[in-house]
């Protein structure tokens, strides 16, 4: 399965910001290892995140990039190394707030975060 890897519009990402804590990494931080199942969704809001694996290296460097919600979900481990650069702010989404917001399907919150509705694979 591919990494999902998923975009926000700003107003979007302004309407999770007043919903969640901000965090700033000063120091380069490793988020998820590869293989790893993630622990929490992640949203860049500002700096940059490098994706690596053995064959590529991608970087993520504008607001509103949106990872591992489908992996953290569905208990798929994620592709990618994730490391946050030092002096970039994140939202770190909780597994419980995520399953919170699936359940309420009708929300803003679960619309912005699952545009194409929450895939569970079982």
């Amino acid at each position: 399965m591919k990494t999902p890897i998923q975009t926000l519009l700003l107003d979007d990402l302004d309407i999770l910001r007043n919903h969640f804590e901000t965090t700033t990494f000063n120091h380069e931080f490793n988020l998820i290892y590869e293989k790893q199942i993630p622990n929490t969704g992640i949203v860049l809001i500002d700096g940059e995140i490098n994706l690596l694996n053995k064959k590529r290296s991608i970087i993520l460097n504008a607001p509103g990039y949106i990872l591992g919600l489908q992996n953290l979900v569905n208990n798929i481990p994620f592709r990618f190394k994730c490391r946050v650069k030092g002096n970039s702010q994140l939202i770190l989404l909780p597994k419980s707030d995520i399953i919170k917001i699936i359940n309420e399907k009708q929300s803003d919150l679960y619309k912005i975060m699952f545009p194409a509705g929450a895939q569970k694979f079982e």
